[in-house]
C-alpha cells in the first residue's frame, strides 16, 4: 500500500527517530524509502550527514526495504512536493519537533508546509525534545504505529477512509480501528439522546460493513468540542496513530486558520496519518 515513501530528512535527532519509525513499515508492504536532504544555500553534505546517510540506507536494504537518495537545494517544502510527484511515491513520512503554535506558524514549519501543498498522504510523528545545560534530549516515539488507530468520523466527507484505507491497512497489518464521532456541545444537548442514538448506529453500520472486510474494528463517543475530545480518546483508548481523513481545501483552510485538523495535529502524543480525499 505504501510501496515507495519518500522521508525527508534533515539530520536532526527528531528526523534520526522518525527513521526508526520507518523500519516497521516493510509489513506494510513498503519496498523502497528515497531518502531526501534538502541542503541550505546549496552547500554539499559534511562528512559526519555522508556517514549517517549511507548508514541508513545500509540499514533500509538490510530490512529488506530499497533505498535511494535525492541530495537537493532549495526551499524544502517546494523540494519535498516536487519530489513526492517525479518519484510517484505513496506515502510522505516526516518528523516535526512538536513546537509551540507560535514557532510552527510565524517561524514557518516543513511539516505544515507540505501538508498544506501535498495530495499525498502524510504521516508525521511527534517527538518531545528537552533540554539542560545544552544537551538536547529527544523522548523515543516508536512503538508499533499500526497497532490501534482512532479514526474520527463525521459521516459527511471522506468517505474512502472507511470504503478504502482501513480494508487495505488492515490486510497489511493494522491490527484495530477505533470509529470515534464527537457529538458536539455546540450543536447538541448531552441529554439528547436521539442524536446520541443515531450516531451509533450510524457508527454500527460503518463497523459491520469493515467487519465483513475483515477489519477489527470497535466504535466510541465522546460529547463536547471537536479537536479536544479527539486528542483525549487517543489517549483514553491508548491509540497508536490518528488517522484523519481531509479535503484538501478544508485541509487547507484549518491549517492556515486554525480548526480541528490543526489542532489536533499540532497537539497530538502519538503519530498522525492526514488522508487527502478526492474533492
Amino acid at each position: 500500500m505504501f510501496s515507495r515513501i519518500l522521508f525527508p530528512l534533515d539530520f536532526s535527532e527528531q528526523s534520526l527517530q522518525m527513521f526508526d519509525c520507518l523500519l516497521e513499515l516493510e509489513r506494510l508492504g513498503t519496498r523502497e524509502v528515497i531518502l531526501i536532504f534538502v541542503a541550505a544555500g546549496g552547500q554539499a553534505l559534511t562528512a559526519e550527514q555522508r556517514r549517517l546517510l549511507d548508514r541508513l540506507k545500509s540499514d533500509l536494504e538490510r530490512a529488506g526495504i530499497a533505498a535511494r537518495e535525492l541530495v537537493v537545494s532549495g526551499d524544502p517544502v517546494r523540494e519535498i512536493i516536487k519530489a513526492a510527484e517525479s518519484e510517484d511515491v505513496t506515502l510522505i513520512a516526516m518528523a516535526s519537533s512538536g513546537k509551540g503554535r507560535a514557532q510552527e506558524f510565524l517561524v514557518g514549519s516543513t511539516s505544515f508546509g507540505v501538508l498544506r501543498s501535498t495530495r499525498w498522504p502524510v504521516l508525521i510523528n511527534k517527538f518531545r525534545v528537552s533540554g539542560v545545560q545544552g544537551h538536547k534530549d529527544v523522548e523515543r516515539s516508536c512503538q508499533f504505529i499500526f497497532r490501534r488507530a482512532l479514526v474520527p468520523i463525521d459521516f459527511t466527507s471522506c468517505r474512502p477512509i472507511c470504503e478504502d484505507m482501513l480494508p487495505k491497512l488492515s490486510a497489511m497489518g493494522l491490527e484495530e480501528s477505533v470509529l470515534f464521532h464527537v457529538v458536539e456541545s455546540t450543536k447538541y444537548a448531552l441529554d439528547n439522546g436521539g442524536r446520541f442514538k443515531e450516531v451509533l448506529d450510524q457508527l454500527e453500520e460503518r463497523r459491520a460493513k469493515l467487519a465483513e472486510k475483515g477489519c477489527n474494528v470497535t466504535t466510541h463517543v465522546h460529547f463536547g468540542t471537536v479537536s479536544y475530545n479527539i486528542l483525549e480518546a487517543a489517549r483514553e483508548l491508548d491509540a497508536s496513530l490518528i488517522l484523519l481523513g481531509a479535503h484538501r481545501k478544508t485541509l487547507l483552510r484549518e491549517i492556515t486558520l486554525g480548526g480541528n485538523s490543526e489542532e489536533v495535529i499540532r497537539k497530538s502524543h502519538v503519530p498522525i496519518l492526514v488522508i487527502p480525499c478526492e474533492e
